[in-house]
Protein backbone atom coordinates (compact mmCIF):
# COMPACT_ATOMS: atom_id res chain seq x y z
CA UNK A 1 0.00 0.00 0.00
CA UNK A 2 1.31 3.41 -0.92
CA UNK A 3 1.75 5.92 1.90
CA UNK A 4 -0.46 8.97 2.21
CA UNK A 5 2.05 11.70 3.01
CA UNK A 6 5.30 10.88 1.24
CA UNK A 7 6.50 9.66 -2.13
CA UNK A 8 9.15 7.59 -0.41
CA UNK A 9 8.85 7.42 3.38
CA UNK A 10 11.81 5.08 3.86
CA UNK A 11 14.20 7.41 2.07
CA UNK A 12 12.88 10.42 3.96
CA UNK A 13 13.21 8.61 7.30
CA UNK A 14 16.80 7.63 6.49
CA UNK A 15 17.75 11.18 5.51
CA UNK A 16 16.05 12.71 8.57
CA UNK A 17 17.74 10.24 10.91
CA UNK A 18 21.09 11.07 9.36
CA UNK A 19 20.75 14.85 8.91
CA UNK A 20 20.13 15.64 12.59
CA UNK A 21 23.33 14.13 14.06
CA UNK A 22 25.40 15.33 11.10
CA UNK A 23 24.12 18.87 11.56
CA UNK A 24 24.68 18.80 15.32
CA UNK A 25 28.20 17.46 14.87
CA UNK A 26 29.04 20.14 12.31
CA UNK A 27 27.76 22.85 14.67
CA UNK A 28 29.77 21.54 17.61
CA UNK A 29 32.94 21.53 15.53
CA UNK A 30 32.56 25.31 15.53
CA UNK A 31 32.75 27.48 18.65
CA UNK A 32 29.12 28.56 18.43
CA UNK A 33 28.51 27.86 22.13
CA UNK A 34 30.91 30.75 22.94
CA UNK A 35 29.43 33.29 20.56
CA UNK A 36 27.11 34.74 23.22
CA UNK A 37 29.98 35.42 25.67
CA UNK A 38 32.04 38.59 26.04
CA UNK A 39 34.57 38.52 23.24
CA UNK A 40 32.48 35.92 21.42
CA UNK A 41 33.01 37.76 18.16
CA UNK A 42 36.66 36.64 18.30
CA UNK A 43 35.57 32.99 18.26
CA UNK A 44 33.13 33.81 15.45
CA UNK A 45 35.99 35.40 13.49
CA UNK A 46 38.12 32.26 13.88
CA UNK A 47 35.28 30.07 12.58
CA UNK A 48 34.45 32.43 9.71
CA UNK A 49 38.07 32.69 8.57
CA UNK A 50 38.51 28.93 8.89
CA UNK A 51 35.41 28.31 6.76
CA UNK A 52 36.66 30.72 4.12
CA UNK A 53 40.02 28.94 3.91
CA UNK A 54 38.31 25.55 3.71
CA UNK A 55 36.07 26.69 0.87
CA UNK A 56 39.18 27.92 -0.96
CA UNK A 57 40.55 24.39 -0.85
CA UNK A 58 43.08 24.95 1.90
CA UNK A 59 43.75 22.52 4.75
CA UNK A 60 42.45 24.47 7.74
CA UNK A 61 41.50 23.64 11.30
CA UNK A 62 40.67 25.51 14.51
CA UNK A 63 43.16 24.80 17.31
CA UNK A 64 42.04 27.35 19.89
CA UNK A 65 39.60 24.91 21.52
CA UNK A 66 42.57 23.25 23.25
CA UNK A 67 43.03 26.41 25.41
CA UNK A 68 46.84 26.08 25.23
CA UNK A 69 48.63 29.14 26.66
CA UNK A 70 49.75 31.38 23.78
CA UNK A 71 48.87 28.53 21.43
CA UNK A 72 47.74 29.02 17.87
CA UNK A 73 44.07 29.68 17.18
CA UNK A 74 44.19 28.14 13.73
CA UNK A 75 46.47 26.20 11.38
CA UNK A 76 46.21 26.72 7.62
CA UNK A 77 48.39 24.68 5.25
CA UNK A 78 50.83 24.16 8.12
CA UNK A 79 51.03 27.87 9.06
CA UNK A 80 50.04 28.66 12.64
CA UNK A 81 47.77 31.69 13.03
CA UNK A 82 46.78 33.86 15.97
CA UNK A 83 43.47 35.67 15.41
CA UNK A 84 42.87 39.04 17.05
CA UNK A 85 39.71 41.07 16.46
CA UNK A 86 39.37 44.32 18.38
CA UNK A 87 37.39 47.46 17.68
CA UNK A 88 40.46 49.45 16.56
CA UNK A 89 43.59 48.48 14.65
CA UNK A 90 45.80 49.68 17.52
CA UNK A 91 43.86 47.52 19.97
CA UNK A 92 44.13 44.51 17.66
CA UNK A 93 47.93 44.78 17.36
CA UNK A 94 48.43 45.68 21.01
CA UNK A 95 46.60 42.51 22.09
CA UNK A 96 49.38 40.47 20.45
CA UNK A 97 52.09 41.93 22.75
CA UNK A 98 52.80 41.08 26.37
CA UNK A 99 51.48 43.92 28.55
CA UNK A 100 54.42 43.72 30.99
CA UNK A 101 57.41 43.18 28.70
CA UNK A 102 55.96 44.71 25.54
CA UNK A 103 57.28 41.87 23.37
CA UNK A 104 55.34 39.90 20.70
CA UNK A 105 53.76 36.97 22.52
CA UNK A 106 53.22 34.59 19.62
CA UNK A 107 56.66 33.78 18.24
CA UNK A 108 56.42 31.61 15.13
CA UNK A 109 52.77 32.54 14.57
CA UNK A 110 51.18 34.88 12.00
CA UNK A 111 48.80 37.52 13.35
CA UNK A 112 45.38 37.38 11.64
CA UNK A 113 43.55 40.71 11.79
CA UNK A 114 40.16 42.09 10.63
CA UNK A 115 39.92 42.58 6.91
CA UNK A 116 39.12 46.30 7.24
CA UNK A 117 42.02 46.96 9.69
CA UNK A 118 44.78 45.25 7.71
CA UNK A 119 46.61 48.35 6.38
CA UNK A 120 46.56 50.11 9.76
CA UNK A 121 47.72 46.95 11.52
CA UNK A 122 50.69 46.74 9.14
CA UNK A 123 51.70 50.26 10.17
CA UNK A 124 51.51 49.51 13.88
CA UNK A 125 53.46 46.26 13.41
CA UNK A 126 56.23 48.10 11.53
CA UNK A 127 56.61 50.47 14.46
CA UNK A 128 56.83 47.56 16.91
CA UNK A 129 59.52 45.89 14.79
CA UNK A 130 61.47 49.13 14.60
CA UNK A 131 61.28 49.33 18.40
CA UNK A 132 62.77 45.82 18.62
CA UNK A 133 59.64 44.35 20.20
CA UNK A 134 59.30 41.46 17.71
CA UNK A 135 62.00 38.80 18.35
CA UNK A 136 63.68 37.55 15.16
CA UNK A 137 62.68 40.56 13.06
CA UNK A 138 64.60 43.83 12.62
CA UNK A 139 63.33 45.02 9.23
CA UNK A 140 59.97 46.85 9.49
CA UNK A 141 59.09 45.44 6.04
CA UNK A 142 58.78 42.04 7.72
CA UNK A 143 55.43 43.24 9.04
CA UNK A 144 53.82 41.82 5.91
CA UNK A 145 55.19 38.40 6.84
CA UNK A 146 53.75 38.60 10.34
CA UNK A 147 50.34 40.21 9.70
CA UNK A 148 47.66 38.45 7.59
CA UNK A 149 44.39 39.89 6.34
CA UNK A 150 41.34 38.01 7.67
CA UNK A 151 38.37 37.00 5.52
CA UNK A 152 35.84 39.05 7.52
CA UNK A 153 35.76 42.54 8.99
CA UNK A 154 35.40 43.39 12.66
CA UNK A 155 31.74 44.33 12.16
CA UNK A 156 31.02 41.11 10.27
CA UNK A 157 32.61 39.09 13.07
CA UNK A 158 30.37 40.80 15.64
CA UNK A 159 27.30 40.15 13.47
CA UNK A 160 28.21 36.50 12.96
CA UNK A 161 28.28 36.05 16.73
CA UNK A 162 24.69 37.29 16.97
CA UNK A 163 21.44 35.79 15.70
CA UNK A 164 19.05 37.40 13.27
CA UNK A 165 21.20 39.35 10.82
CA UNK A 166 22.40 38.90 7.26
CA UNK A 167 26.04 38.13 8.14
CA UNK A 168 25.18 35.35 10.60
CA UNK A 169 22.63 33.85 8.20
CA UNK A 170 25.14 33.85 5.33
CA UNK A 171 27.77 32.23 7.55
CA UNK A 172 25.31 29.55 8.67
CA UNK A 173 24.21 28.97 5.08
CA UNK A 174 27.80 28.37 3.98
CA UNK A 175 28.45 26.07 6.94
CA UNK A 176 25.33 23.98 6.36
CA UNK A 177 25.95 23.78 2.61
CA UNK A 178 28.89 21.51 3.40
CA UNK A 179 26.73 19.27 5.60
CA UNK A 180 24.03 19.15 2.93
CA UNK A 181 26.40 17.60 0.42
CA UNK A 182 26.91 14.57 2.69
CA UNK A 183 23.18 14.14 3.31
CA UNK A 184 22.32 14.58 -0.38
CA UNK A 185 24.89 11.98 -1.45
CA UNK A 186 23.76 9.38 1.09
CA UNK A 187 20.09 10.06 0.42
CA UNK A 188 20.66 9.61 -3.32
CA UNK A 189 22.36 6.24 -2.80
CA UNK A 190 19.62 4.99 -0.45
CA UNK A 191 16.81 6.22 -2.70
CA UNK A 192 18.35 4.80 -5.87
CA UNK A 193 18.93 1.40 -4.29
CA UNK A 194 15.36 1.21 -2.98
CA UNK A 195 13.91 2.14 -6.38
CA UNK A 196 15.99 -0.46 -8.19
CA UNK A 197 15.04 -3.14 -5.66
CA UNK A 198 11.39 -2.33 -6.37
CA UNK A 199 12.04 -3.12 -10.03
CA UNK A 200 12.07 0.42 -11.41
CA UNK A 201 14.17 1.28 -14.45
CA UNK A 202 17.53 3.01 -14.14
CA UNK A 203 16.09 6.28 -15.45
CA UNK A 204 13.09 6.25 -13.09
CA UNK A 205 15.27 5.25 -10.15
CA UNK A 206 17.73 8.06 -10.90
CA UNK A 207 14.94 10.64 -11.15
CA UNK A 208 13.33 9.50 -7.89
CA UNK A 209 16.69 9.42 -6.10
CA UNK A 210 17.55 12.94 -7.25
CA UNK A 211 14.20 14.24 -6.03
CA UNK A 212 14.65 12.62 -2.60
CA UNK A 213 18.23 13.90 -2.38
CA UNK A 214 17.13 17.47 -3.12
CA UNK A 215 14.37 17.24 -0.53
CA UNK A 216 16.76 15.80 2.07
CA UNK A 217 19.32 18.49 1.34
CA UNK A 218 16.72 21.23 1.65
CA UNK A 219 15.46 19.88 4.97
CA UNK A 220 19.01 19.61 6.31
CA UNK A 221 19.86 23.11 5.16
CA UNK A 222 16.84 24.74 6.81
CA UNK A 223 17.26 22.68 9.98
CA UNK A 224 20.94 23.58 10.26
CA UNK A 225 20.47 27.32 9.71
CA UNK A 226 17.57 27.62 12.17
CA UNK A 227 19.38 25.50 14.78
CA UNK A 228 22.54 27.58 14.45
CA UNK A 229 20.58 30.78 15.00
CA UNK A 230 18.97 29.36 18.16
CA UNK A 231 22.28 28.07 19.54
CA UNK A 232 23.60 31.66 19.63
CA UNK A 233 21.09 32.57 22.34
CA UNK A 234 21.62 32.47 26.11
CA UNK A 235 18.81 29.95 26.40
CA UNK A 236 21.00 27.49 24.50
CA UNK A 237 23.82 28.15 26.98
CA UNK A 238 21.47 27.29 29.83
CA UNK A 239 20.68 24.08 28.02
CA UNK A 240 24.38 23.16 28.01
CA UNK A 241 24.56 23.70 31.79
CA UNK A 242 21.57 21.42 32.32
CA UNK A 243 22.94 18.81 29.96
CA UNK A 244 26.37 18.95 31.61
CA UNK A 245 24.83 18.15 35.01
CA UNK A 246 23.26 15.03 33.61
CA UNK A 247 26.38 13.97 31.74
CA UNK A 248 28.50 14.41 34.87
CA UNK A 249 26.15 12.11 36.73
CA UNK A 250 26.47 9.52 33.98
CA UNK A 251 30.26 9.89 33.97
CA UNK A 252 30.32 9.02 37.65
CA UNK A 253 30.21 5.34 36.72
CA UNK A 254 32.94 3.47 34.89
CA UNK A 255 30.65 2.36 32.07
CA UNK A 256 29.17 5.84 31.71
CA UNK A 257 32.58 7.50 31.67
CA UNK A 258 33.80 5.11 28.99
CA UNK A 259 30.69 5.72 26.89
CA UNK A 260 31.00 9.52 27.14
CA UNK A 261 34.70 9.35 26.24
CA UNK A 262 34.08 7.15 23.20
CA UNK A 263 31.18 9.25 21.91
CA UNK A 264 33.15 12.48 22.29
CA UNK A 265 36.15 10.90 20.57
CA UNK A 266 34.02 9.65 17.70
CA UNK A 267 32.38 13.05 17.28
CA UNK A 268 35.62 15.07 17.32
CA UNK A 269 37.63 12.50 15.38
CA UNK A 270 40.46 12.62 17.91
CA UNK A 271 41.03 11.28 21.45
CA UNK A 272 39.54 13.40 24.22
CA UNK A 273 39.20 12.56 27.92
CA UNK A 274 37.94 13.77 31.28
CA UNK A 275 36.32 17.19 31.56
CA UNK A 276 36.90 17.94 27.88
CA UNK A 277 34.94 14.81 26.90
CA UNK A 278 32.13 15.69 29.32
CA UNK A 279 31.96 19.26 28.02
CA UNK A 280 31.88 18.24 24.35
CA UNK A 281 29.31 15.51 24.92
CA UNK A 282 27.10 17.94 26.86
CA UNK A 283 27.17 20.45 24.01
CA UNK A 284 26.64 17.67 21.47
CA UNK A 285 23.63 16.41 23.39
CA UNK A 286 22.21 19.93 23.62
CA UNK A 287 22.76 20.52 19.91
CA UNK A 288 21.11 17.22 18.98
CA UNK A 289 18.04 18.07 21.06
CA UNK A 290 17.75 21.51 19.44
CA UNK A 291 18.48 20.21 15.93
CA UNK A 292 16.14 17.24 16.34
CA UNK A 293 13.29 19.47 17.48
CA UNK A 294 13.82 21.83 14.55
CA UNK A 295 14.04 18.89 12.13
CA UNK A 296 10.73 17.43 13.31
CA UNK A 297 9.13 20.88 13.05
CA UNK A 298 10.49 21.41 9.53
CA UNK A 299 9.46 17.99 8.23
CA UNK A 300 6.02 18.27 9.86
CA UNK A 301 5.24 21.76 8.56
CA UNK A 302 3.80 20.52 5.21
CA UNK A 303 1.54 18.07 7.03
CA UNK A 304 0.46 20.77 9.49
CA UNK A 305 -0.51 23.00 6.59
CA UNK A 306 -2.47 20.16 4.98
CA UNK A 307 -4.38 19.48 8.19
CA UNK A 308 -4.94 23.08 9.36
CA UNK A 309 -5.45 24.99 6.12
CA UNK A 310 -5.69 22.72 3.09
CA UNK A 311 -7.86 20.16 4.92
CA UNK A 312 -6.35 17.40 2.84
CA UNK A 313 -5.37 15.14 5.79
CA UNK A 314 -6.91 14.56 9.20
CA UNK A 315 -5.52 15.77 12.53
CA UNK A 316 -5.12 12.14 13.56
CA UNK A 317 -2.93 11.58 10.52
CA UNK A 318 -0.85 14.65 11.41
CA UNK A 319 -0.32 13.41 14.97
CA UNK A 320 0.67 9.99 13.69
CA UNK A 321 3.15 11.41 11.18
CA UNK A 322 4.78 13.70 13.75
CA UNK A 323 5.14 10.83 16.20
CA UNK A 324 6.76 8.55 13.62
CA UNK A 325 9.09 11.34 12.43
CA UNK A 326 10.14 12.24 15.96
CA UNK A 327 10.84 8.60 16.79
CA UNK A 328 12.96 8.19 13.68
CA UNK A 329 14.96 11.33 14.48
CA UNK A 330 15.50 10.36 18.13
CA UNK A 331 16.54 6.78 17.39
CA UNK A 332 18.76 7.98 14.55
CA UNK A 333 20.55 10.35 16.92
CA UNK A 334 21.07 7.60 19.49
CA UNK A 335 22.27 5.31 16.71
CA UNK A 336 24.73 7.94 15.51
CA UNK A 337 26.24 8.37 18.96
CA UNK A 338 26.53 4.64 19.58
CA UNK A 339 27.83 3.95 16.08
CA UNK A 340 30.36 6.78 16.28
CA UNK A 341 31.70 5.44 19.59
CA UNK A 342 32.05 1.91 18.26
CA UNK A 343 33.43 3.09 14.91
CA UNK A 344 36.02 5.32 16.58
CA UNK A 345 37.21 2.41 18.72
CA UNK A 346 37.49 0.14 15.68
CA UNK A 347 39.12 2.86 13.57
CA UNK A 348 41.81 3.50 16.16
CA UNK A 349 42.70 -0.21 16.16
CA UNK A 350 42.65 -0.72 12.37
CA UNK A 351 45.84 0.45 10.61
CA UNK A 352 45.21 3.12 7.98
CA UNK A 353 41.63 3.80 9.06
CA UNK A 354 41.94 6.19 11.98
CA UNK A 355 39.63 7.41 14.72
CA UNK A 356 37.95 10.11 12.62
CA UNK A 357 37.07 7.85 9.67
CA UNK A 358 35.90 5.08 11.99
CA UNK A 359 33.70 7.49 13.93
CA UNK A 360 32.06 8.89 10.80
CA UNK A 361 31.47 5.45 9.25
CA UNK A 362 30.11 4.03 12.50
CA UNK A 363 27.88 7.06 13.00
CA UNK A 364 26.36 6.79 9.53
CA UNK A 365 25.65 3.06 9.90
CA UNK A 366 24.21 3.54 13.39
CA UNK A 367 22.02 6.48 12.39
CA UNK A 368 20.60 4.74 9.31
CA UNK A 369 20.02 1.43 11.08
CA UNK A 370 18.48 2.80 14.26
CA UNK A 371 16.65 5.65 12.55
CA UNK A 372 14.90 3.49 9.95
CA UNK A 373 14.32 0.68 12.46
CA UNK A 374 12.89 3.03 15.09
CA UNK A 375 10.62 4.70 12.57
CA UNK A 376 9.39 1.34 11.29
CA UNK A 377 8.65 0.16 14.83
CA UNK A 378 6.80 3.40 15.61
CA UNK A 379 4.76 2.96 12.42
CA UNK A 380 3.75 -0.58 13.40
CA UNK A 381 2.61 0.58 16.84
CA UNK A 382 0.84 3.64 15.44
CA UNK A 383 -0.99 1.53 12.84
CA UNK A 384 -2.54 -0.51 15.63
CA UNK A 385 -3.92 2.66 17.19
CA UNK A 386 -4.71 4.88 14.20
CA UNK A 387 -5.25 3.84 10.59
CA UNK A 388 -3.75 5.96 7.85
CA UNK A 389 -6.25 8.09 5.97
CA UNK A 390 -4.99 6.34 2.86
CA UNK A 391 -6.12 2.92 4.07
CA UNK A 392 -9.80 3.84 3.90
CA UNK A 393 -9.39 5.80 0.68
CA UNK A 394 -7.52 3.01 -1.10
CA UNK A 395 -10.09 0.41 -0.01
CA UNK A 396 -12.90 2.45 -1.55
CA UNK A 397 -10.78 3.10 -4.64
CA UNK A 398 -10.21 -0.62 -5.12
CA UNK A 399 -13.90 -1.50 -4.64
CA UNK A 400 -15.09 1.13 -7.09
CA UNK A 401 -12.55 0.10 -9.72
CA UNK A 402 -13.83 -3.49 -9.42
CA UNK A 403 -17.39 -2.24 -9.91
CA UNK A 404 -16.43 -0.29 -13.02
CA UNK A 405 -14.54 -3.28 -14.42
CA UNK A 406 -17.65 -5.44 -13.98
CA UNK A 407 -19.93 -2.86 -15.56
CA UNK A 408 -17.73 -2.48 -18.62
CA UNK A 409 -17.00 -6.25 -18.87
CA UNK A 410 -13.27 -5.64 -19.24
CA UNK A 411 -10.94 -8.35 -20.52
CA UNK A 412 -7.78 -9.61 -18.88
CA UNK A 413 -5.57 -7.40 -21.05
CA UNK A 414 -7.74 -4.39 -20.30
CA UNK A 415 -7.46 -5.09 -16.57
CA UNK A 416 -3.68 -4.70 -16.86
CA UNK A 417 -4.10 -1.31 -18.56
CA UNK A 418 -6.54 -0.18 -15.86
CA UNK A 419 -4.12 -1.30 -13.14
CA UNK A 420 -1.40 0.81 -14.75
CA UNK A 421 -3.71 3.83 -14.79
CA UNK A 422 -4.53 3.35 -11.11
CA UNK A 423 -0.86 3.06 -10.18
CA UNK A 424 0.00 6.17 -12.18
CA UNK A 425 -2.92 8.23 -10.83
CA UNK A 426 -3.27 7.22 -7.16
CA UNK A 427 -0.23 9.11 -5.84
CA UNK A 428 -0.10 10.56 -2.31
CA UNK A 429 -0.90 13.98 -3.77
CA UNK A 430 -3.97 12.57 -5.56
CA UNK A 431 -5.15 10.83 -2.38
CA UNK A 432 -4.88 14.08 -0.46
CA UNK A 433 -7.02 15.76 -3.14
CA UNK A 434 -9.52 12.92 -2.85
CA UNK A 435 -9.66 13.48 0.94
CA UNK A 436 -10.07 17.23 0.53
CA UNK A 437 -12.71 17.24 -2.21
CA UNK A 438 -14.97 14.62 -0.59
CA UNK A 439 -15.49 16.31 2.76
CA UNK A 440 -12.76 14.68 4.87
CA UNK A 441 -13.60 11.21 3.56
CA UNK A 442 -16.64 10.95 5.85
CA UNK A 443 -19.10 9.87 3.14
CA UNK A 444 -18.57 6.68 1.14
CA UNK A 445 -20.93 7.91 -1.54
CA UNK A 446 -18.88 11.03 -2.22
CA UNK A 447 -15.68 9.03 -2.27
CA UNK A 448 -17.05 6.54 -4.78
CA UNK A 449 -18.40 9.34 -6.93
CA UNK A 450 -14.95 10.97 -6.90
CA UNK A 451 -13.29 7.71 -7.98
CA UNK A 452 -15.87 7.11 -10.71
CA UNK A 453 -15.48 10.66 -12.03
CA UNK A 454 -11.72 10.22 -12.19
CA UNK A 455 -11.46 6.72 -13.65
CA UNK A 456 -14.59 6.13 -15.76
CA UNK A 457 -13.26 8.30 -18.64
CA UNK A 458 -9.95 6.43 -18.47
CA UNK A 459 -11.72 3.05 -18.67
CA UNK A 460 -13.88 4.25 -21.55
CA UNK A 461 -10.75 5.33 -23.39
CA UNK A 462 -9.33 1.83 -22.91
CA UNK A 463 -12.41 -0.04 -24.17
CA UNK A 464 -12.67 2.24 -27.22
CA UNK A 465 -9.55 0.48 -28.45
CA UNK A 466 -11.47 -2.82 -28.77
CA UNK A 467 -11.70 -4.15 -32.38
CA UNK A 468 -15.06 -3.74 -34.15
CA UNK A 469 -17.10 -6.96 -34.44
CA UNK A 470 -19.78 -8.17 -36.91
CA UNK A 471 -22.55 -10.50 -35.78
CA UNK A 472 -23.01 -13.80 -37.71
CA UNK A 473 -25.80 -14.05 -40.27
CA UNK A 474 -29.05 -15.89 -39.58
CA UNK A 475 -27.95 -18.80 -41.80
CA UNK A 476 -24.64 -19.13 -39.93
CA UNK A 477 -26.45 -19.09 -36.64
CA UNK A 478 -28.87 -21.82 -37.81
CA UNK A 479 -26.04 -24.04 -39.04
CA UNK A 480 -23.96 -23.60 -35.89
CA UNK A 481 -27.00 -24.13 -33.67
CA UNK A 482 -27.98 -27.27 -35.53
CA UNK A 483 -24.45 -28.63 -35.41
CA UNK A 484 -24.16 -27.84 -31.73
CA UNK A 485 -27.49 -29.53 -31.03
CA UNK A 486 -26.49 -32.71 -32.88
CA UNK A 487 -23.10 -32.81 -31.16
CA UNK A 488 -24.72 -32.43 -27.75
CA UNK A 489 -27.34 -35.05 -28.61
CA UNK A 490 -24.64 -37.46 -29.72
CA UNK A 491 -22.68 -36.85 -26.54
CA UNK A 492 -25.76 -37.47 -24.42
CA UNK A 493 -26.57 -40.68 -26.31
CA UNK A 494 -22.94 -41.82 -26.01
CA UNK A 495 -23.05 -41.23 -22.28
CA UNK A 496 -26.27 -43.26 -22.02
CA UNK A 497 -25.03 -46.21 -24.09
CA UNK A 498 -21.45 -46.13 -22.87
CA UNK A 499 -20.11 -45.90 -26.45
CA UNK A 500 -20.65 -43.90 -29.69
CA UNK A 501 -23.85 -44.78 -31.48
CA UNK A 502 -22.71 -44.29 -35.05
CA UNK A 503 -18.99 -43.80 -35.34
CA UNK A 504 -15.72 -43.86 -33.53
CA UNK A 505 -14.90 -40.26 -34.43
CA UNK A 506 -16.78 -37.00 -34.90
CA UNK A 507 -15.90 -34.76 -37.87
CA UNK A 508 -17.47 -31.36 -38.52
CA UNK A 509 -18.24 -30.66 -42.19
CA UNK A 510 -20.00 -27.94 -44.13
CA UNK A 511 -22.65 -29.07 -46.65
CA UNK A 512 -25.06 -27.34 -48.98
CA UNK A 513 -28.72 -26.78 -48.22
CA UNK A 514 -29.72 -29.49 -50.76
CA UNK A 515 -27.48 -32.06 -49.09
CA UNK A 516 -28.83 -31.04 -45.69
CA UNK A 517 -32.34 -31.63 -46.99
CA UNK A 518 -31.36 -35.18 -48.12
CA UNK A 519 -30.06 -35.90 -44.63
CA UNK A 520 -33.33 -34.71 -43.15
CA UNK A 521 -35.28 -36.99 -45.53
CA UNK A 522 -33.30 -40.05 -44.33
CA UNK A 523 -34.02 -39.11 -40.73
CA UNK A 524 -37.73 -38.51 -41.38
CA UNK A 525 -38.03 -41.85 -43.22
CA UNK A 526 -36.78 -43.61 -40.12
CA UNK A 527 -33.69 -45.03 -41.82
CA UNK A 528 -31.45 -43.12 -39.35
CA UNK A 529 -32.12 -41.28 -36.13
CA UNK A 530 -30.31 -38.00 -36.82
CA UNK A 531 -28.51 -35.91 -39.37
CA UNK A 532 -25.17 -37.16 -38.03
CA UNK A 533 -26.19 -40.79 -38.59
CA UNK A 534 -27.51 -39.84 -42.02
CA UNK A 535 -24.21 -38.24 -43.00
CA UNK A 536 -22.23 -41.25 -41.72
CA UNK A 537 -24.58 -43.62 -43.58
CA UNK A 538 -24.25 -41.81 -46.91
CA UNK A 539 -20.46 -41.55 -46.60
CA UNK A 540 -20.22 -45.28 -45.88
CA UNK A 541 -22.53 -46.16 -48.78
CA UNK A 542 -20.61 -43.90 -51.15
CA UNK A 543 -17.28 -45.42 -50.17
CA UNK A 544 -18.67 -48.96 -50.70
CA UNK A 545 -20.14 -48.06 -54.10
CA UNK A 546 -16.84 -46.66 -55.34
CA UNK A 547 -14.62 -49.32 -53.79
CA UNK A 548 -12.68 -49.88 -57.05
CA UNK A 549 -11.91 -46.16 -57.21
CA UNK A 550 -10.62 -46.16 -53.65
CA UNK A 551 -8.47 -49.24 -54.42
CA UNK A 552 -6.82 -47.44 -57.34
CA UNK A 553 -6.36 -44.35 -55.18
CA UNK A 554 -4.69 -46.53 -52.55
CA UNK A 555 -2.28 -47.99 -55.14
CA UNK A 556 -1.31 -44.54 -56.39
CA UNK A 557 -0.89 -43.27 -52.84
CA UNK A 558 1.48 -46.15 -52.08
CA UNK A 559 3.52 -45.35 -55.20
CA UNK A 560 3.75 -41.68 -54.17
CA UNK A 561 4.91 -42.72 -50.71
CA UNK A 562 7.69 -44.90 -52.15
CA UNK A 563 8.86 -42.14 -54.51
CA UNK A 564 9.05 -39.73 -51.54
CA UNK A 565 11.14 -42.25 -49.62
CA UNK A 566 13.56 -42.66 -52.55
CA UNK A 567 13.91 -38.89 -52.90
CA UNK A 568 14.62 -38.64 -49.20
CA UNK A 569 17.36 -41.27 -49.50
CA UNK A 570 19.02 -39.36 -52.33
CA UNK A 571 19.09 -36.19 -50.25
CA UNK A 572 20.63 -38.01 -47.28
CA UNK A 573 23.48 -39.53 -49.40
CA UNK A 574 26.96 -37.88 -49.34
CA UNK A 575 27.39 -35.70 -52.49
CA UNK A 576 29.86 -37.09 -55.02
CA UNK A 577 32.99 -35.02 -55.63
CA UNK A 578 32.60 -32.85 -58.72
CA UNK A 579 35.13 -33.93 -61.42
CA UNK A 580 37.65 -31.29 -62.41
CA UNK A 581 38.65 -30.45 -65.98
CA UNK A 582 42.13 -31.81 -66.87
CA UNK A 583 44.86 -29.21 -66.87
CA UNK A 584 46.88 -28.55 -69.97
CA UNK A 585 47.22 -26.28 -72.98
CA UNK A 586 44.10 -25.06 -74.62
CA UNK A 587 43.30 -26.17 -78.16
CA UNK A 588 44.65 -23.73 -80.70
CA UNK A 589 42.67 -22.73 -83.72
Amino acid sequence: MRKFTSEDDETRTASDALSVPLTAQALEKTQISKYHTKGGHGFAAEDANNLADTLRGKTAQVDGTSNESNGADRTVNGIRLQSKYFQSASGTVEAAFDPSSGYYRYEGQVLEVPRDQYEECLGFMRKRIAQGKVPGHENPADAEKIVQRGAVTYKQARNIARAGNVDSLLFDAKTQAVTCTYVCAISFVVGYAQSRWRGESTQDATTAALESAIKAGGTTFITGVVSAQLLRTRAAAIGVVQARSGVKAISGTRVGREAVTRIATGSLGKPVYGAAAVNHFSKLLRSNVVTGTIAVAVTSTPDFYRAAFDRSISWRQLTKNVTVNATGVATGTVGWMGGAAVGAAIGSAVPGMGTAAGGVAGGIVGALGCGVGGSAAATVVANRIVDDDSKRLLTILQDEIHTLAFEYMVTEDEVEHIASEVKRTATPKWLRRMFKETGKASDDGNLRKFVRTEFEPKIEAIIRKRPRITLPSVGQLEEEASSLYETMAADVKQDDAGQPDTADSVVRIQISRDSLAKLDELAEAGIVNSRSEAAAFLIGEGAAARSQLFERIAEKTEMIRKVKEELGSLVDEEPAETPRAPSGDKDSA
